[in-house]
């Protein structure tokens, strides 16, 4: 099945493709990219030579991070989602279960503003069934610290193994302003580091294009509906930037 693919100019063409295609109780999760031609890979799957030094980095930042950690995590999990939320590489991958933060992502960067975007549609059931996993219940979707499954995906444990597991999408605790107001969710990678995209039959992903012309409109149209820097990283500095611009 090739790749299904839509275009939109605007937000009200999204939600025309939402409406006529993603009624609940489809569960469609949303990734923005800047850049059209970047799949979804996560960003130590980017270069082979990432992933030999995967171990190595974790015990680096493990080393390190303690100063600056009021509150420790406690296994590894906890450890590999405080690396992704600083930006360090993992084999997560982020999305959201809102169109207008995926939306927002696709269209933020200035320095991507003269490239085709994309907002990619997923549907987390749909890849988990793909991988191998199936629920008792349809919705049910893989939780970290509640299903065993998830063990074979921390780092030591993919490192240590000869198998070869597609990724799968896995929910977790929202531990942070941050993973809140991007109503946070993720994709995990194991050894094989195929793109989602190129996995099996593909019925469970489709790709939105944004033409780079259409970028700013979508820009000042999620504004329009409260989708700002602050109000996808609520944090400080990002409150002092939306201060500073009364001034300009």
């Amino acid at each position: 099945m090739p790749l299904i693919t839509h275009q939109i100019s605007s937000v009200s063409d999204l939600i025309e493709i939402l409406r006529r295609d993603f009624l609940p109780p489809t569960i469609t999760w949303y990734r923005g990219h800047s850049n059209s031609s970047w799949g979804l890979v996560p960003s130590i799957a980017r270069n082979p030579a990432h992933l030999q030094a995967e171990l190595t980095a974790i015990k680096m930042f493990k080393q390190n991070a303690w100063t600056h950690l009021k509150d420790r995590p406690s296994d590894e999990w906890e450890w590999m989602f405080l690396m992704q939320h600083h930006r360090a590489p993992t084999r997560l991958l982020d999305w959201s279960e809102s169109p207008l933060i995926g939306l927002f992502f696709a269209v933020e960067e200035q320095d991507q503003l003269g490239e085709e975007g994309a907002l990619w549609l997923l549907n987390p059931v749909s890849l988990n069934r793909q991988s191998g996993h199936r629920r008792a219940f349809d919705l049910d979707i893989l939780a970290f610290g509640a299903d065993a499954e998830l063990e074979q995906y921390v780092p030591e444990q993919v490192n240590a193994r000869r198998v070869m597991l597609d990724p799968v999408a896995i929910i977790g605790p929202r531990n942070s302003a941050r993973m809140v107001a991007q109503s946070g969710t993720f994709t995990i990678m194991h050894a094989n580091p195929k793109p989602i995209e190129q996995l099996g039959d593909v019925g469970h992903v489709q790709k939105v294009l944004i033409p780079a012309n259409a970028k700013a409109r979508i820009h000042t149209e999620l504004r329009l509906l409260g989708i700002t820097e602050y109000s996808v990283y609520p944090d400080l500095d990002r409150l002092s930037a939306l201060a500073r611009s009364l001034f300009q």
